[in-house]
């Protein structure tokens, strides 16, 4: 079993316009052995105090060093899904970049190479008045909002207590669905927030075949980790979402997902599930150079890949198919109702797979609906 103090910060750089944020006074107060350096108009510190030569020995280092600053400029965005791909309508807002835990295949690293201390937003604030704005703003549309892109939405908040803080913002929004998005297992903020969930909070975990946990996923906790955590977040009334992503292809791939998929199914009730989403591997050429220099080891980057229309490498066609079908037809044995959806996949994958569009699929609607005169599906 992994220790969580292996993953937290050696050394903290503080942005002096952050020092008496509450975020700040959070994490200083439960790292008190961590060497801690106070700075000023510094936009990354690993980039002035590395001695690093190379871009992928900068980001290893970047790993172990966490910057406490303020986020300039707008909070929530549309994610930017990926051209010619369905996209399911995801707000994203980033309360920090990077992540200490060490994936494979993880497109920060290529994405946050000119940047890659890791990050902590101070102002928090400031974000929840600009979606409180835009909540008041816009009642008969939905917002599903994740916090899990640039960062993973839980692995600091033993530190920093912030899933207790979003919790109790968008309790008060009928129009806002949340959506923490994690592969550790510290949800103990999480269940201490259990009675003022108002049933609009989802917490998804990122799971794998054991072969790509073991292997490709460094720092993470495990599945059975993982899983267990999900259980005790749903016994305490939220809902649950699950993410195959990515999906790989290697020698006795549908023993091992079929294993994961009948865990999670053992793990967390069927009402208690909100959403599955599915996606294989897929990766920008570049991060495909940064894969071989950081994970040697690693029979990742390479495979039967071409480069698609969306610049990304993915398996070819037969192969992606296959795997996602797979997948799919396996969750929907367990339970015929749980919304599946394929995550960053053509509108011919959704034909061949799902027989049609994904907004035609009623139980849906949560998922591809910005209108909330869908009902969004709480309890």
């Amino acid at each position: 079993m992994r220790s969580k103090n292996s993953i937290y910060p050696r050394l903290i750089f503080v942005d002096e316009a952050s020092i008496k944020d509450e975020i700040t006074q959070r994490v200083l107060g439960a790292l008190p052995d961590a060497e801690v350096r106070y700075v000023s108009d510094v936009k990354d510190p690993i980039l002035t105090y590395s001695d690093a030569a190379s871009e992928h020995e900068k980001f290893t280092d970047g790993k172990r060093v966490l910057f406490l600053t303020r986020h300039k400029g707008s909070w929530l965005k549309s994610c930017p899904g990926t051209s010619s791909h369905v996209c399911c309508n995801l707000f994203i807002v980033n309360p920090g970049e990077g992540c200490p835990l060490d994936c494979t295949y993880c497109y920060l690293q290529s994405y946050l190479k000119k940047n890659p201390t890791l990050k902590l937003y101070t102002n928090t604030s400031d974000l929840f008045k600009e979606l409180e704005e835009l909540f008041i703003a816009s009642p008969n549309r939905l917002f599903r909002v994740g916090t899990g892109e640039l960062i993973d939405s839980l692995v600091w908040d033993d530190l920093t207590a912030s899933s207790i803080d979003f919790i109790s913002f968008f309790s008060k929004f009928k129009n806002a669905v949340l959506e923490f998005k994690t592969k550790d297992n510290g949800v103990s903020n999480i269940l201490k927030a259990k009675d003022i969930n108002a049933g609009n909070i989802v917490v998804s975990w990122s799971v794998n075949a054991k072969t790509v946990t073991t292997l490709d996923e460094k720092n993470t906790a495990s599945l059975d980790e993982r899983l267990e955590a999900a259980r005790d977040v749903a016994e305490a009334g939220y809902r649950v979402g699950f993410h195959f992503d990515p999906v790989v292809h290697f020698n006795g791939w549908e023993s091992e997902y079929t294993e994961t998929i009948n865990k999670v199914f053992k793990s967390v009730p069927k009402e208690k599930l909100a959403w599955v989403s599915i996606s294989t591997l897929r990766y920008k050429p570049e991060l495909q150079t940064m894969m071989k220099h950081r994970f040697p080891e690693s029979k990742l980057p390479f495979g039967e890949q071409l480069l698609s229309e969306d610049s990304k490498l993915r398996y070819i066609q037969p192969i992606r198919f296959k795997l996602t079908r797979f997948i799919w037809d396996k969750i929907k044995e367990k339970d015929a109702d749980v919304p599946v959806y394929m995550c960053m996949e053509t509108s011919a994958a959704w034909r061949e797979i799902a027989g049609g569009a994904p907004a035609a699929g009623s139980e849906l609607r949560e998922i591809f609906s910005r209108n909330v005169k869908l009902p969004v599906l709480m309890g």
